[in-house]
């Protein structure tokens, strides 16, 4: 688990530190984004979440851009997960959690919005769940792709969970189940440990829409979180946002076939629930 705590880590840009890249919050970026190590209790804020230790990484969006691979990279798993023919690609379940908490916790940070997505390392997305906070809390955000159109049909924001407590830290947590095919894939969100959300991955947009052509129809693996501040910009956010903290992922090789779940096979997969759990899943991807 990350998090950032010293003497791993240490306040200021979080690029370079373990792993962790943010080419933009460096100063060699297309912008330099607000997104830093913090101190919590000695901060700016002051913030007093109890979980969260000395040390947080501190996320806003009052500076944007329409850049992707300069933005905030998690530390890359050592084997990255995605449809098992891809070369390269051992591992067809992914997996990340974190909490986030607001650093204004008396008030609403209007238009804040950050969106956290798998990705490889280059702003190739897969997935995409926003954190934000509107005027009746802190709210979860979701997109996918469905169909074969092209251009792709994004379907969102699709609201995972409004109305959140913005005086306490929240856990999200995402899982991705990869089926090789279109169409199939399964990614769940779950928020405060409640599943919230069943949809599909982008796969889609890699497979159909002319403007990712480059990737020759393959959907990307992913082996880490890209923490991205797109859109408009909301200046009074700076030196604000969201705090992210206890962090963790991992990527395994899930079940393809329902007779896998059987006889107590799903106890082999600890991220489901029972039998039925597990060959629902697999279901949807076939």
């Amino acid at each position: 688990m990350v998090n950032f705590e010293p003497p791993v880590y240490v306040p200021g840009s979080i690029h370079g530190q373990d792993g962790w890249s943010s080419l933009g919050a460096n100063g060699s970026g297309c912008a330099l984004y607000d997104h830093r190590v913090v101190l919590n209790a000695l901060g700016l804020g002051s913030y007093d979440y109890p979980t969260f230790g000395l040390q947080s990484l501190r996320l806003s969006n009052a500076v944007t851009s329409g850049c992707f691979s300069d933005q905030t990279f998690s530390k890359p798993l050592p084997e990255p997960a995605g449809e098992q023919v891809t070369p390269g690609t051992p591992n067809n379940h992914f997996e990340a959690q974190w909490d986030f908490a607001s650093t204004v916790p008396t008030a609403e940070q209007p238009d804040l919005s950050v969106v956290a997505s798998p990705d490889p390392g280059d702003g190739s997305r897969m997935s995409w769940v926003q954190m934000t906070d509107t005027p009746r809390g802190l709210e979860i955000n979701f997109f996918d792709v469905r169909g074969r159109a092209d251009p792709a049909n994004f379907v969102g924001p699709l609201k995972v969970a409004s109305g959140l407590d913005r005086q306490v830290a929240h856990t999200i947590r995402i899982t991705m189940d990869f089926f090789g095919g279109p169409s199939n894939d399964v990614v769940k969100v779950y928020v405060d440990g409640l599943l919230k959300h069943t949809g599909t991955s982008w796969e889609n947009y890699y497979r159909y829409d002319s403007e990712a052509a480059a990737h020759g129809g393959n959907p990307p693996p992913v082996d880490r979180i890209m923490f991205r501040t797109g859109g408009p910009e909301a200046p009074l956010t700076l030196h604000n946002g969201f705090l992210i903290d206890n962090f963790s992922m991992r990527s395994a090789s899930g079940p393809t076939d329902a007779n896998q779940c059987k006889n107590d096979g799903w106890r082999d997969f600890d991220w489901f629930n029972n039998q039925g759990d597990c060959i629902q899943s697999v279901n949807r991807g076939q």
